[in-house]
């Protein structure tokens, strides 16, 4: 595997915290803050006093120079007035340590997934993340500047840092109205003899260090844009085609207490492009009595590019007249979502599709939660090429008070594996596993998870004898600890409890990538811990897909 190849992980905000949610390679160049005190304002606003005033501080960086992050605080005095773009430019630096001949520049507006901030909500912090359109490349010292634009009167401090000394040359500035020079920045206290705060991000000349994931490269991440008014986002789950095409979907919040609405959510990318979301159904009307928008996905999966399924949970009311959770199944043809009518409980409410495999255009299961009038066993949902069908599931004891599936994979449409556990999210005293066989589901009772209790959620089914279920055990003694276990085709055997219990893929040749805390990679049967995404330490992961020898995609929620 060529280690000059990188990883991707996509970062979404499952609250509207949207500061220092993307991350780059690594970091190339920092002034971090070491006072709150003193700050520097670099704007360009309208109004009856236009101003138009660029602060610019040295760096010196040899790589890549993808994204840049400043630390400000919130507009100070601004009366409603909103960011509405921002300025980027590199100067090159003249021998006297002053901004000289400008190398680079673009202009982001306001809305735009590259220009990240959390300035038109009063009260957050003011720091903004800002992805350059394309890399600069950098190879000695230079001069960095960044404006923010307002309709209307305002000003953004940036923080300052290094007071007891500059790093380079100190803060220059100029009033671009009048076309001033480049002066050194004073205020009352004198010359200002220090540096602001920013970071710069990239990557850096040469190959990657060798503590690297899966001996292929670092993690990266990008910022997802936000649905409009969304005041809280997630992603549940991913799918790839190759390095053609991927899919990321879940959900989004608008409102809050009392007028709570939530959507269905599709991210669509096509090769290494920008992701966009694509329309997806959100139904209106959870009954006649009780209007509502409340539904997300789960889970996607699919045969092909233009044979896409998605399934999750929507408010629904059941063939009883209860309202609550019911299944949420929709299908893409290449052009558009369109709901596909699910079969309604008939005994309460509280089913969802978590998990898809799709084996052939009209042989894929949905698994998740079902509800019955006598009890509630787990679902596998079929379709046939036409229509939807509840297959019943073996119910055995151990469940509080019932099971669920969480997970399916499998490498023919008569060898198809299901894990799960307790229902309502309970772990449970004996593990689930569940077999397909082309005609029926059958409990594997011979599988020797240790532990008090027990609950799998992720699978990887490389051949009919080579078949990973990842999850966690609990014990009073230890607590919670991840388990990996393994099928050699007659019997399932314990992996490891060093770490992953998460998504899982292949990157060929029988590898296995499992993510959790920590990571795992399985080469040469040994399973070798793996770095995480830099200062990410307790992201959730969603879903990842291979793409490639030496390439993933995939998404975690983080605040």
């Amino acid at each position: 595997m060529s280690p000059a190849k990188y990883f991707t992980a996509l970062i979404a905000a499952s609250l509207l915290t949207t500061t220092l949610d993307a991350r780059a390679d690594e970091r190339l160049w920092s002034n971090d803050v070491d006072t709150y005190t003193i700050t520097r304002d670099s704007v360009v606003t309208g109004g009856q006093t236009p101003i138009d005033q660029e602060l610019a501080d040295d760096f010196q960086v040899t790589g890549e120079i993808r994204r840049a992050i400043i630390y400000g605080y919130d507009c100070w005095n601004c009366f409603g007035a909103f960011a509405t773009g921002v300025k980027v430019r590199i100067y090159a630096k003249t021998v006297e340590g002053k901004p000289g001949n400008e190398l680079y520049g673009f202009h982001l507006d306001d809305g735009d997934p590259r220009f990240i901030h959390d300035l038109n909500h009063t009260g957050h912090n003011g720091t903004i993340d800002v992805t350059f359109p394309t890399p600069f490349n950098a190879d000695g010292e230079y001069f960095f500047s960044v404006q923010l634009e307002f309709a209307d009167s305002a000003i953004w401090p940036i923080w300052s840092s290094n007071h007891l000394g500059a790093r380079g040359s100190p803060i220059y500035m100029r009033d671009n109205l009048t076309g001033g020079p480049w002066v050194q920045h004073s205020d009352f206290f004198g010359q200002s003899n220090f540096d602001f705060a920013f970071a710069l991000y990239g990557k850096p000349p040469g190959p990657p260090p060798p503590n690297t994931v899966a001996e292929c490269g670092e993690w990266n991440s990008e910022m997802l844009p936000l649905p409009a008014g969304a005041t809280a986002t997630s992603i549940f789950a991913s799918k790839s085609f190759g390095s053609d095409e991927s899919w990321l979907v879940g959900g989004y919040d608008t409102g809050g207490i009392g007028n709570l609405q939530q959507y269905s959510l599709a991210y669509h990318r096509i090769g290494e492009g920008a992701w966009m979301a694509v329309p997806t159904p959100s139904p209106q009307v959870c009954s006649a009595a009780s209007p509502c928008t409340q539904v997300w996905f789960n889970a996607i999966d699919g045969f092909s590019s233009n044979d896409v399924w998605a399934g999750g949970w929507k408010r629904g009311q059941s063939v009883g007249g209860f309202v609550g959770g019911q299944l949420f199944v929709a299908h893409w043809n290449g052009q558009s979502w369109t709901e596909i009518p699910a079969p309604r409980t008939d005994g309460g409410t509280g089913a969802r599709v978590v998990g898809i495999k799709a084996i052939a255009s009209d042989d894929v299961w949905f698994v998740g939660d079902w509800i019955t009038p006598t009890g509630w066993p787990a679902l596998a949902m079929h379709w046939n090429g036409s229509s939807l069908q509840i297959v019943p599931t073996p119910f055995p004891s151990g469940g509080t008070p019932g099971w669920s599936l969480i997970a399916s994979d499998g490498v023919a449409t008569n060898d198809v594996w299901a894990v799960g556990h307790g229902s309502d999210g309970d772990p449970a005293t004996t593990p689930y596993f569940l077999h397909w066989n082309g005609s029926a589901w059958s409990l594997d009772g011979n599988v020797p998870a240790p532990g008090d209790t027990k609950e799998f959620g992720a699978l990887l089914a490389l051949a009919s004898n080579n078949v990973y279920a990842g999850g966690s055990t609990f014990t009073v003694a230890d607590g919670y600890r991840p388990a990996i276990m393994h099928n050699d085709g007659s019997a399932w055997s314990l992996s490891t409890v060093a770490g992953g219990g998460g998504p899982m893929i292949t990157l060929g040749s029988g590898s296995v990538l499992a993510l959790g805390f920590p990571s795992l990679f399985r080469s040469d049967s040994q399973w070798i811990a793996q770095p995480g995404l830099q200062d990410y330490d307790y992201y959730s992961w969603s879903g990842l897909q291979g793409t490639g020898p030496c390439n993933a995609v995939g998404a975690a929620n983080v605040d």
